[in-house]
């Protein structure tokens, strides 16, 4: 499409006297999109603008050449979402779920399962699709939710805070995916509060803060003033003992500490090396989860945030 994915202008949101978000102006293209900022920066809010869910109290937004208006529900064709909050049917099995949506969007039959299943299977659950949606790890069940999104192969993909919950090799595989989507000339927005998370799938860079833009651009343009930071990184697992020692001996990480239920925090100045590292323990299946601090998104905005004083 010749046109931009995304067209916001002078775009604001206010619940009753709170502002959730303030003359954003932006135009994305095509290729993936990091829209990053802490929990009531606007991220949410500009997703439901963007899908409609909410109504702009000023300004406007434009999908590929089409204002987004209460009743144009033709340009929402263009769009996958898949929501921060998690909710499901849980009771319905993950293949019965995907069927459903695919029904609701106009499939039937043999059709709708063959949608519901290929989606499943872009996302590496196909062979969990008889499994109830309660029975599902957190993990499990955020690939579900980006399973639905792309149910329909949208032009425009939408994704709040994604791979919250998932183990190592799952992370991999939804970035890839992400990435992949991302590069087939679609667009995609990724919403996160984690910087190295935005980091992992793209370059490019939306920062908000209390509802306004604080920056656009690529991201390694500020990367040098957070690389010599300390950062920690958070995993979960059985027998991890030896590993901790290998990192150690590696000296990929300065200490250690450990919690109650098995998990370990790792500090470390070295956070790339460290994550290529857990992602091969993360193969084998040593490690459950793996989480990152938000240390650095924290020290991002006070720079930027002094710069703009």
């Amino acid at each position: 499409m010749s046109a931009p994915a995304i067209q916001c202008d002078n775009l604001s949101r206010w619940y009753g006297e709170v502002q959730g978000l303030a003359g954003l102006t932006i135009t994305l293209d095509h290729g993936v999109f990091g829209l990053l900022g802490p929990n009531g920066s606007g991220k949410s809010t500009l997703m439901r603008l963007l899908t409609g869910q909410i109504h702009a109290s000023r300004g406007s937004i434009k999908i590929y050449g089409e204002t987004v208006v209460p009743g144009n529900h033709h340009v929402l064709r263009h769009i996958g979402y898949a929501v921060g909050e998690d909710v499901h049917f849980e009771n319905e099995r993950a293949v019965d779920f995907m069927k459903m949506l695919a029904v609701l969007g106009g499939d039937s039959g043999a059709a709708a399962t063959t949608r519901a299943m290929k989606a499943l299977d872009y996302m590496g659950m196909a062979d969990k699709a008889s499994v109830r949606l309660r029975e599902m790890s957190k993990g499990m069940r955020q690939r579900v939710k980006v399973a639905q999104a792309l149910l329909f192969e949208p032009d425009l993909l939408l994704l709040d805070e994604p791979l919250n919950g998932m183990d190592p090799i799952n992370r991999r595989h939804t970035i890839d995916c992400v990435r992949e989507w991302g590069e087939s000339g679609r667009t995609v927005l990724l919403a996160s509060h984690v910087l190295h998370e935005v980091e992992s799938v793209t370059n490019r860079l939306i920062m908000l803060h209390h509802g306004r833009l604080l920056a656009e651009g690529r991201l390694s343009d500020i990367r040098q003033l957070v690389d010599r930071k300390p950062r920690r990184a958070t995993i979960k697992g059985d027998n991890l003992r030896q590993l901790i020692a290998e990192l150690l001996s590696d000296e990929l990480i300065t200490g250690f500490s450990q919690d109650t239920d098995n998990s370990f925090h790792l500090d470390t100045f070295e956070l790339p090396l460290l994550l290529e590292k857990l992602s091969v323990y993360g193969r084998n299946g040593t490690i459950e989860t793996l989480e990152t601090d938000d240390q650095e998104l924290e020290l991002v905005y006070s720079l930027l945030l002094s710069d703009n004083a």
